[in-house]
């Protein structure tokens, strides 16, 4: 298989005709068959019981799966697009998944997609199992884990139910939980195991590695405009809790939070990553300023366990890439620009709300009302759990069912909730300690990266390292308050970065070793 990004993307297009001539000329040439050719042999009975709308079913059946063979053909050889797209266009795909579900229109996009990146994942992956299985050690766990999530899933289901989960769409039905976090889990899986085959087998990494930092500074940037733009006004922001939060693209303020916040790990990571000899590769204004407008939109989501999860990382980050010449010798030039940037974010911050972010930052810790509730719930929860559960829990998403069953008549919440905001909890809850193997893989991931760091073949092969363990860090911190190790695109986009973060880190040491 070629990955490498020096291939012909010419050689991989559709010979002959363009697409969309063969689509047209095969629509018409259905018809012509089915109201002319048909009729005059005197078979008339298949265009009697094709009307309009079945006919353009059938056309957009055919059509489809020829669109589907052309797409598949042009992916397959460039994995890497795969891995921009589930780092930067998904995202954008649910928002528009969501536009559509607002309008009363259901068409499955989201499963739909999702078969769409899961069939040319696994035909990548496969072939390179044993690569993945000698080089990610940590992988194992997190394998394991999805091996033991599925027996659960088939032999050991509650079959927990969230009727918002379809949509609104009272003829879908409810919304299977277990059927979400199953799946949600699985393609976390893939996100690793593509990326890591991606940066493994392409020839030039540096610079797959280097485009997909610009997409994505570009891109996180523009869409951090949107959300400042449309915050004073409600168009991308909501009252929460008696706070007007920002929700960029997302539905919620938490899940924008949380994708902000492994976003703003990861761009502090890279702001420490280009430095010294690697100056060259980054330009320097891109870097700085998609920083800062990120930094403003993620101070506007507000959330309390995300800024203080980033505060923890930020210090890792800086601390442990001390250790790299380049950051010391540019030591003075990062302090300022970081004294610069935050009273920046501040300033711009108070401007668009009106009010002193450390004043509303204080409001919101005094406001314990949901924090409270978190604690009830899970108190609730772990006396449940005695020495049989322990072992083996009481069913997969039992512990979604169970805090269903606490809300459904409390007077304080208005609407029943599906969600235990710790899965920490929830995993012991549902599946025994053996649902612990999830975060067996990045604890293992972090002592990787540790050793990664203190026998390093060259110092500034540790900012990589460092990277991984701060983002780490974020994720088992936000497990602790959100549905952070599933839900949305947070732990998607976590698990992404480190696995890209894992390779790169493993191909520099080679190369600098040979």
């Amino acid at each position: 298989m070629t990955t490498s990004p020096s291939t012909d993307w010419k050689s991989a297009l559709p010979s002959g005709k363009p697409l969309a001539v063969q689509l047209a000329g095969l629509g018409m040439l259905l018809a012509c068959v089915i109201y002319l050719v048909l009729p005059a042999l005197g078979l008339s009975g298949l265009s009697d019981s094709l009307n309009y709308q079945r006919l353009v079913m059938l056309c957009g059946a055919g059509m489809g799966v020829i669109g589907y063979w052309q797409y598949w053909r042009f992916i397959i050889p460039r994995p890497q697009l795969l891995v921009a797209f589930v780092i930067l266009g998904w995202p954008l795909a649910a928002l528009g998944n969501a536009h559509l579900l607002a309008l009363g229109i259901n068409i499955r996009f989201t499963p739909l997609l999702m078969l769409m990146l899961m069939l040319p994942m696994l035909r990548i992956i496969i072939p390179h199992t044993g690569l993945l299985w000698r080089q990610l050690p940590w992988l194992k766990y997190y394998a394991a884990f999805i091996v033991w999530l599925g027996l659960y899933y088939i032999f050991y289901n509650a079959k927990a139910t969230d009727p918002r989960l379809s949509g609104g769409e009272s003829a879908v039905g409810d919304g299977a939980v277990s059927l979400v976090q199953l799946v949600a889990y699985v393609y976390c899986l893939l996100c690793v195991a593509l990326s890591a085959v991606t940066v493994l087998r392409i020839r030039n990494f540096r610079g797959f590695f280097d485009a997909l930092n610009q997409a994505l500074l570009w891109v996180s940037a523009l869409e951090s405009l949107v959300t400042i733009a449309g915050f004073p006004f409600q168009l991308t922001s909501m009252m929460l809790d008696g706070f007007l939060r920002a929700i960029g693209i997302f539905s919620h303020p938490n899940p924008f939070a949380h994708h902000m916040g492994i976003l703003m790990v990861y761009l502090l990571g890279l702001y420490c990553y280009y430095q010294g000899d690697r100056k060259h590769r980054m330009p320097t204004a891109l870097l700085w300023v998609g920083l800062a407008i990120n930094l403003i939109a993620f101070l506007l989501g507000l959330s309390k366990t995300a800024i203080s999860a980033f505060a923890l990382c930020a210090l890792i980050i800086f601390l442990l890439n001390l250790a790299v010449p380049a950051i010391r010798r540019s030591f003075t030039q990062i302090a300022i620009s970081l004294v610069t940037l935050l009273p920046l974010g501040l300033f711009i911050f108070e401007a668009l709300s009106g009010k002193s972010f450390f004043g509303i930052m204080e409001s919101r810790i005094n406001e314990t009302e949901s924090m409270n509730w978190r604690a009830m719930v899970w108190q609730d929860l772990m006396a449940d759990i005695d020495l049989a559960t322990i072992w083996l829990g009481h069913g997969f998403t039992s512990a979604n069912q169970t805090v269903f069953n606490l809300t459904f008549n409390d007077a304080k919440n208005a609407n029943p909730l599906m969600m235990v905001h710790n899965a920490y909890i929830a995993l012991l809850y549902d599946l025994g300690i053996m649902g612990y193997l999830m975060f067996v893989a990045p604890l293992s991931l972090i002592l990787q990266s540790a050793r990664g760091w203190m026998n390093a073949v060259k110092p500034a092969l540790r900012t990589e390292h460092t990277i991984i363990i701060a983002l780490t860090v974020y994720f088992l911190f936000a497990c602790g308050f959100d549905e952070m190790s599933y839900m949305f695109d947070a732990p998607q986009l976590y698990w992404t970065l480190v696995s890209i973060l894992s390779c790169m880190a493993l191909r520099e040491k080679r190369e600098w070793q040979s």
